[in-house]
């Protein structure tokens, strides 16, 4: 089978993830030092694609394990409604592979003059977004060749969990940064190659997670779209029920994460309905028991993973190896996606 650039970039994940937690973590305690001296009122982030959804798992680790409100920016407010947000104080978060997109870096510059703590996030520390924030957060994932972002955005994740970490100063949760590389690794060789038959006909379908599952199931759907050319639309296990729950058809593939937290017995209990419905779905878990095999039609293994939060990282890892092959069998290459640009600029 061809080697893409998306498979191998992904595979590096591991070592990246390494050498970030070595090499950041002297900044990422400064930060966090500011931070417990002076914590915000509020946290706003900014991203878009792959960096939106970590910007998304950055509002579940800050309101879980901080217990800082977190909402998205919406960068059209700054950018074309010329809107001054009351942002003094508060912390403001820009998450970026290449640092380029002009409406992040105005939301950021006007962050900064609203009298905000601004952090980019970002893997081109040269780059405009990095120009205008005051704290500089290297994602160090290297070049990335394919048009899908694979190991910046797994390296966003890490980045947020050590900075969490360090702000927590939760002693279990710190020492189990450590485990999250060979994690990683173990993720990466899992064989999930039982979902691309079900999935490689298919031109839409729902992928669904909750709380720290929920951007994980964001960024599959976004490289099922852009990748693999399925029209996957990434939904909360609650909100699924209020409404596109009438769309479940027979014999159709469903994508369901799960991660060993307070919403597994929800996102059970939901691929129970999908299943009795006829649907198949496809399930995530780090625990093989009776209950995940009775809801789903096909289980997916993860690494028993040292804390709930990672279940997250392992999954995206183990998906984006099942994703760069299944464009293949639909005879697609993944690493060249029709009508896009690694890097796109928007307003």
């Amino acid at each position: 089978m061809m080697k893409t650039f998306m498979e191998q970039e992904a595979k590096s994940a591991p070592k990246l993830v390494e050498k970030q937690f070595v090499e950041n973590k002297k900044q990422l305690t400064d930060l966090a030092h500011t931070l417990k001296q002076n914590p915000p009122p509020f946290v706003m982030t900014v991203g878009r694609g792959s960096s939106d959804h970590a910007c998304t798992f950055a509002k579940y680790l800050f309101e879980t394990q901080l217990g800082w409100p977190t909402v998205s920016a919406t960068p059209s407010v700054t950018t074309l409604y010329h809107s001054s947000l009351q942002l003094k104080h508060a912390l403001v978060i820009g998450i970026s592979q290449s640092g380029q997109s002009p409406d992040i870096c105005e939301v950021m510059q006007s962050a900064a003059l609203a009298g905000a703590i601004t952090v980019a996030l970002v893997n081109e520390v040269n780059s405009p977004l990095a120009q205008q924030a005051q704290w500089v957060i290297p994602l160090r994932a290297g070049k990335e060749q394919a048009i899908a972002a694979t190991k910046s955005f797994i390296t966003s994740l890490s980045t947020l969990i050590q900075m969490v970490a360090l702000i927590t100063e939760d002693r279990a949760f710190k020492q189990h940064l450590s485990s999250l590389p060979s994690l990683l690794t173990q993720a990466w060789e899992m064989d999930w190659s039982a979902a691309i038959p079900l999935l490689a006909p298919i031109d839409h379908s729902f992928i669904l997670g909750r709380g720290f599952g929920l951007p994980i199931a964001e960024e599959a759907a976004l490289k099922l779209k852009e990748t693999c050319a399925i029209q996957a639309e990434a939904l909360s296990g609650a909100e699924v029920l209020h409404g596109p729950f009438a769309l479940i058809q027979k014999n159709r593939p469903y994508w369901v994460f799960t991660q060993q937290d307070q919403t597994l017995e929800s996102l059970l209990s939901l691929a129970n309905k999908i299943k009795t419905l006829g649907g198949q779905v496809i399930l995530t878990t780090a625990e093989k028991n009776n209950e995940a095999q009775a809801a789903s039609t096909l289980l997916l293994p993860l690494p028993k993973s040292s804390h709930p939060i990672y279940d997250a990282v392992l999954n995206i890892q183990a998906f984006y190896k099942m994703a760069a092959h299944l464009a293949l069998a639909r005879g697609l290459n993944p690493d060249s996606p029709l009508h896009l640009h690694k890097i796109t600029e928007t307003r």
